[in-house]
């Protein structure tokens, strides 16, 4: 199987296994998941589907030599996004980001999947652990393969991130001890300060804000008045927006008519906001070599935490009009 991958080029796929679970129902569902939900209707460039994030993920993965399970793990980590991805989470009021999470046993164990491990002799256990895999599943402000592969896709789509840089980072980034880290401070800097301004550009900016806190409103309209069941939001983007555009609901009907391009969201105090609420500012403090040590880049170089704190308080909660 040969992929070609818009930041990673041309990926050859040897391992059957994983082209197997690549051409599965639960990932090719992704093909239809948009990265960014309803911020891409406002503002197009936004092209990025979970399928493309969940084989880069998997790419990662592979090229430090991880386990087999592990690289699975990868792979499917985005299998139980719902529609429109984190739209659930206000829906749901989920404030950790993480409600498509508790579903992922469930997504896998319901479809072709076990079937295709077992073929292979792989155990469904531990590919279903993947809170044991510290370079997939870890927290902030590390780099995971997740965290690592959306920033660097994020960035180049929307046009921030050139590929000489990506190559870089490709080539800096070291693992030992299932760690990931730079040998190169100066690498680490520019890797850790965009990632930050990234946060703020792409996933923090006010029309993904607003387009989000919009759309969650039409769909728990929609659950309310029994335009949708639970089950259907994790069918496609494609299938649950046809769904509400024909349920010739008004309040609906004027509210999907705002994601539109060019009716982006600009920032607004909390008394003049017309949606506001917590979102989740992100920086990453890589690790850095150092005499043969690994330590915080922010213990390198000075004000560097100052920054990154300012910036996590005066993001955490935003307000948002649109113009």
């Amino acid at each position: 199987m040969v992929i070609r991958d818009a930041i990673y080029g041309r990926i050859t796929i040897d391992e059957p296994v994983i082209a197997e679970i690549i051409q599965s129902k639960p990932m090719q569902r992704l093909k239809s998941i948009l990265q960014h939900g309803p911020a891409s209707f406002i503002q197009p460039v936004r092209t990025m589907t979970r399928f493309e994030h969940s084989v880069g993920a998997w790419y990662l993965s592979w090229r430090y030599k991880r386990p087999i399970e592990e690289q699975i793990a990868s792979l499917l980590h985005d299998v139980p996004h719902t529609a429109f991805s984190h739209v659930a989470d206000i829906v749901m009021n989920d404030t950790s980001h993480e409600y498509h999470d508790r579903f992922t046993k469930e997504i896998i164990t319901k479809s072709e999947i076990p079937a295709i491990l077992k073929k292979h002799k792989i155990s469904l256990d531990k590919v279903l652990n993947k809170e044991g895999y510290a370079l997939l599943e870890n927290k902030l402000p590390d780099i995971s393969v997740d965290r690592w592969d959306y920033f660097m896709r994020d960035g180049y789509t929307v046009g921030l991130l050139p590929k000489q840089t990506i190559k870089l980072f490709l080539a800096s980034v070291k693992e030992k001890d299932q760690q990931f880290y730079f040998e190169d401070a100066r690498v680490a800097g520019l890797f850790a300060v965009l990632f930050m301004n990234f946060s703020r550009l792409i996933w923090l900016d006010p029309t993904s804000h607003g387009a989000h806190y919009l759309l969650a409103g039409v769909l728990r309209a929609a659950l309310d008045k029994g335009i949708l069941v639970h089950e259907e939001l994790f069918q496609t983007d494609t299938y649950v927006w046809d769904k509400l555009q024909a349920s010739g609901d008004e309040q609906i009907s004027v509210l999907l008519a705002r994601l539109q391009p060019g009716r982006d969201f600009a920032y607004a105090p909390k008394e003049m906001a017309e949606f506001y609420g917590i979102n989740k500012p992100r920086t990453v403090d890589p690790l850095v070599e150092q005499d043969g040590e690994l330590v915080r880049l922010s213990l390198i170089v000075p004000g560097l935490s100052e920054y990154f704190e300012e910036f996590k308080a005066r993001h955490q909660y935003l307000g948002v009009v649109q113009k």
